[in-house]
């Protein structure tokens, strides 16, 4: 028999048998499929020439050649979910689509058009005897993708904030971070003395800005301590102590003068660069900065980063603020058979090996060896505890967080409010956002 033909055929009895033990189960949740588990089409947030299309689209290849399932693969980018919305209710455009928990949760969940997940981390590992998707993904990374019980999204990718700066210019601090607050306040106090700026902050962008009060409150009080005064329709949790105090240290680093000056008239990535070319110190951002100023870092540059410090001892337990990236599945999905093949597929060693390779980024298998600079945020990860960015406030109370919440942060930081002004006027307003709100 040809060779060709005797790999296709193997190929097809593999798929036969995947869609056979998948048809078991039914589809993500639970109904019956009605696709015939050889194809299916898969909507990416990424754009083509990024690492991350580069990595999945040699997954695809290899999924293909093992299994015989064609994937018809395009490459939607950043609005990926905006373009299916449309058709979400009938015949979704798209089997499989990946994208974070916020954008899911505001436009599937809220809708009722994302499948359940969960059954598909019973699903085997190709190529690895005895593991399933559930074995091989951590609980606190699995928390990152739920909402209202369900899991809607399976993550693949992890992001962290953290503390960024250059190894080389802070030699020993790895080894001997500052414990607290206040030990890395006297880190920044020293910063400037010697004639740096201590921080970098592109203040035009809110979210930036944000980070700061977000992981004081987090940092002090603990994950969903932010969420619960931000669900609170009184305002009046905001004047609690440990929120003003939150206040009180955002004021003070734009008293003390630490951001780097121009940081509150720049324009982004003004003052990114700026630290990316030693200009400042430290730089409150997401993992993915060590790719997006590599370009024009400074020779020599060693990507490092800090948990956020927090008013006890760091270890285990410390609270990270990340978020995730990860596979979803239409409610209505044709080929969610296909699709939940596929998932577990790309969850294989290999697959995720190869994703953080190219991508030079963290995967959701902590048996992966990490890239040089992602070094920090894979430790932190593993030792802390993962929280949603902004603990969820910016995805369950989104109308809430831009427009009143953002322009009185945005104030803070920057030094044109007082700490207790910010809280004051955060409480009133917020009461007035949830009475108008209804």
């Amino acid at each position: 028999m040809n060779r060709r033909l005797i790999r296709r055929t193997a190929a097809m009895g593999l798929a036969g048998a995947l869609a056979l033990g998948l048809a078991a189960c039914g589809g993500p949740t639970g109904g019956a499929s009605t696709g015939d588990g050889r194809e299916l089409t898969y909507w990416s947030m990424w754009k083509e020439g990024e690492p991350q299309q580069k990595a999945l689209s040699a997954a695809i290849e290899d999924f293909t050649a093992e299994t015989g399932i064609e994937v018809d693969v395009q490459w939607q980018g950043r609005d990926v979910l905006k373009k299916l919305q449309p058709t979400l209710h009938g015949v979704p455009a798209a089997d499989l689509v990946d994208r974070s928990l916020p954008q899911v949760k505001s436009m599937m969940v809220s809708t009722g058009t994302a499948a359940d997940l969960t059954g598909v981390l019973k699903e085997p590992i190709p190529g690895e005897p005895g593991r399933t998707v559930g074995d091989v993904v951590p609980a606190k990374y699995l928390e990152l993708g739920r909402a209202e019980g369900k899991q809607v999204v399976l993550p693949y990718a992890i992001v962290a904030n953290g503390l960024w700066y250059d190894g080389a210019s802070f030699p020993g601090l790895r080894e001997k971070p500052p414990k607290d607050w206040d030990a890395f306040r006297a880190t920044l106090a020293a910063e400037k003395k010697a004639g740096r700026a201590p921080l970098a902050l592109d203040a035009d962008i809110p979210d930036y800005g944000a980070y700061w009060y977000s992981n004081f409150v987090v940092g002090a009080m603990g994950p969903g301590s932010l969420h619960e005064a931000a669900a609170d329709r009184t305002g009046t949790v905001w004047k609690q102590p440990g929120y003003a105090r939150a206040a009180e240290r955002v004021a003070a680093l734009a008293e003390d003068g630490y951001f780097a000056d121009g940081y509150d008239a720049s324009k982004f990535p003004a003052i990114q660069q700026k630290w990316a070319t030693g200009k400042a110190g430290f730089l409150l951002m997401g993992s993915w900065i060590a790719g997006e100023t590599k370009p024009y870092a400074a020779s020599g540059f060693d990507f490092r980063m800090l948990p956020f410090p927090t008013d006890g001892a760091p270890g285990a337990g410390t609270p990270v603020e990340a978020a995730t990236f990860g596979w979803v599945v239409p409610a209505k999905a044709r080929q969610s058979e296909a699709a939940r093949s596929f998932i577990a597929f790309l969850y294989g060693k290999k697959q995720m090996q190869a994703y953080a390779d190219q991508a030079q980024g963290i995967v959701a298998r902590e048996d992966i060896e990490t890239a040089p600079a992602m070094a920090d945020v894979a430790r932190a990860l593993k030792e802390g505890t993962p929280y949603p960015t902004f603990d969820g406030v910016d995805m369950d109370f989104a109308e809430w967080w831009t427009k009143t919440f953002h322009p009185l942060s945005t104030k803070l930081v920057t030094g044109k409010i007082s700490a207790a002004d910010f809280s004051e006027q955060l409480a009133a307003q917020s009461a007035d956002f949830w009475k108008r709100a209804g």
